[in-house]
């Protein structure tokens, strides 16, 4: 009996030193296993925040160059209706003060010829034809004593043809 209970508690001791060193190495292993996540955390953690703040830079670049494109759209709007304004007080003022200049002569105000006059980007066009060179010249000179009279620094472009009926 005592031989048994010697052998029992042999049994006991070794199942006690079983069960401790499998929970010492759980535990070993825990720890281990455990360590290498916070350092792969810490890598994750450390790597979101260089992607975090390279992402930053790329989409302040990017903000910066949508602000830029639409600073300088807004510009060449803005130069664009300054300069159709402009057209547009050239053909509503100038134009019609060439146009009576040009009927207004008596050796211009003929059925034979056919005088347009537009003006637009600072240029006053005179197109169509009269019935010889001395009356394309007489409606150009007209035009340009028009223009200065009205104040304008537009140009003359004399585009008339001549043709003979």
């Amino acid at each position: 009996m005592i031989a048994a209970r010697a052998e029992n508690k042999g049994e006991n001791t070794m199942k006690q030193t079983t069960t401790w060193g499998l929970k010492t190495a759980l535990a070993l292993g825990l720890c281990v296993f455990g360590g290498l996540a916070i350092v792969g955390c810490q890598n994750t953690a450390e790597g979101a925040k260089e992607d975090t703040a390279k992402n930053g830079a790329a989409m302040q670049n990017a903000a910066d160059k949508a602000a830029d494109n639409t600073k300088m759209a807004a510009d060449n709007a803005a130069e664009a209706t300054k300069s159709g304004a402009m057209n547009a007080g050239d053909a509503l003022t100038l134009t019609p003060k060439v146009k009576n200049a040009i009927v207004a002569d008596a050796k211009l105000n003929d059925t034979k010829n056919l005088i347009n006059v537009n003006t637009k980007d600072g240029v006053v066009h005179l197109e169509g034809h009269v019935m010889n060179n001395e009356q394309k010249k007489l409606a150009g000179d007209i035009a340009t004593k028009a223009v200065k009279d009205a104040g304008s620094s537009d140009k003359v472009m004399n585009m008339l043809t001549v043709e003979s009926h």
